[in-house]
């Protein structure tokens, strides 16, 4: 386990993380600190427990978005997918048919 010590808005915190991910966690922290200055932007001068919460709330709804739009698009192939084998069906039916008349 690889132990870094990374800042979030000013402050340092030890974080622990897989060896090699090292990279990934300060492009995760980067995001995450991008995401409290839009907050902070939206609320205006907050404390910093407040602006965390804010953040928060406001990355979970997006990833309960990005779920649910997901879920539907899923949906959406599935219902594409059972078109198109039944399209499939009718026509080899349709071959199958015509192969028996001649």
């Amino acid at each position: 386990m690889a132990k870094l010590t990374v800042t979030l808005y000013g402050r340092e915190y030890s974080v622990n993380c897989d060896p090699g991910q090292e990279q990934r966690l300060q492009e995760v922290i980067r995001f995450v600190e991008e995401r409290m200055k839009e907050v902070e932007g939206n609320v205006g001068n907050t404390t910093e427990a407040r602006l965390l919460m804010l953040t928060c709330l406001h990355m979970a709804d997006e990833m309960i978005d990005l779920k649910n739009k997901i879920k539907e698009t899923k949906q959406e192939e599935e219902e594409i997918l059972i078109a198109a084998v039944d399209h499939l069906t009718q026509h080899v039916t349709h071959i199958a048919s015509r192969i028996g008349r001649v």
